[in-house]
């Protein structure tokens, strides 16, 4: 009876250490397993690091370029109005000129530049005159 019984004990400790070991295994599976997945993401991490720091570099050199465009359309801008002022007050005499040189006609040139038509006169006799 007792050694039924230490036979008994004993297959159950067999079936317990052998389901131990497999317990064991598949832990061990498990654990690298997750090793693995774990090292896949810290790669992947690395990569999106690298990037969005190079995403970073180029926006800011986009950002300068932004700026730097903005202060030449202002320039630009101030120039362009220097200039709409400078010939409403002076008038275009010297383009009237030129065009009454290359033989525009009076009404060509209140047309193209904005002259009077007493102006577009005088202009086309003075330059006809000396011509």
């Amino acid at each position: 009876m007792i050694s039924q019984i230490l036979k008994r004990i004993s297959t159950c400790t067999l079936s317990g250490t052998a389901a131990i070991a497999a317990a064991y295994r598949r832990a061990r599976s498990g654990e690298e397993s997750l090793l693995e997945e774990l090292q896949a993401t810290q790669q992947r991490v690395l990569q999106l690091e690298q990037e969005l720091s190079a995403l970073c570099s180029a926006s800011s050199g986009v950002g300068d370029h932004v700026v730097m465009l903005e202060q030449q359309v202002q320039r630009i801008i101030e120039r362009q109005n220097t200039l709409e002022l400078r010939t409403c007050g002076d008038r275009p005499y010297s383009q009237a000129s030129q065009l009454v040189h290359n033989g525009a006609d009076i009404e060509e040139l209140v047309g193209t530049c904005g002259l009077t038509r007493g102006e577009a006169e005088l202009l086309v006799m003075m330059q006809r005159g000396s011509g």
